[in-house]
């Protein structure tokens, strides 16, 4: 729990930075906010893209990592 918790820590401040770096007004897509995490989560993809990485892959390579980090503790 207690890396869980540094983790998301860490997560907050690059989602701090991105949006601080975005500038301070938010988007807006078809008249509402758009979500930062999923703004984030795309550009990171578009990243792995240009440098030669497959996003799906990336994508489930992640959800296999939130899975098993967030699966009941036996």
């Amino acid at each position: 729990m207690v890396m869980e918790v540094s983790r998301t820590k860490l997560a907050q401040t690059a989602l701090d930075a991105y949006i601080f770096a975005e500038g301070a007004e938010r988007r807006l897509e078809d008249g509402v906010p758009s979500c930062e995490i999923v703004d984030l989560i795309t550009d990171l993809l578009l990243l792995a893209h240009q440098r030669g990485c497959d996003p799906l892959s990336v994508v489930r390579k992640a959800e296999r990592h939130v899975l098993a980090e967030t699966a009941p503790q036996k």
